[in-house]
């Protein structure tokens, strides 16, 4: 089992060849933005406005 970060979903612990899969489409469908939240510069689906860090923070009771 191999573990990647990603900025739009975090942490996955990859387990099998589908897991992989979907993995690189969603790399290779994000692009470079700000997030909306904290400001850094990160790669994200074109859709999202937020980084996976700031929604859990936000999931969590955190207000920016």
């Amino acid at each position: 089992m191999d573990t990647y970060y990603d900025d739009n979903f975090g942490t996955w612990d990859i387990r099998d060849d589908d897991d992989i899969a979907f993995y690189h489409k969603t790399q290779s469908a994000s692009v470079w933005k700000e997030c909306q939240e904290c400001g850094e510069r990160v790669k994200l689906r074109p859709d999202y406005g937020i980084c996976n860090t700031c929604a859990d923070a936000i999931e969590g009771g955190y207000a920016y």
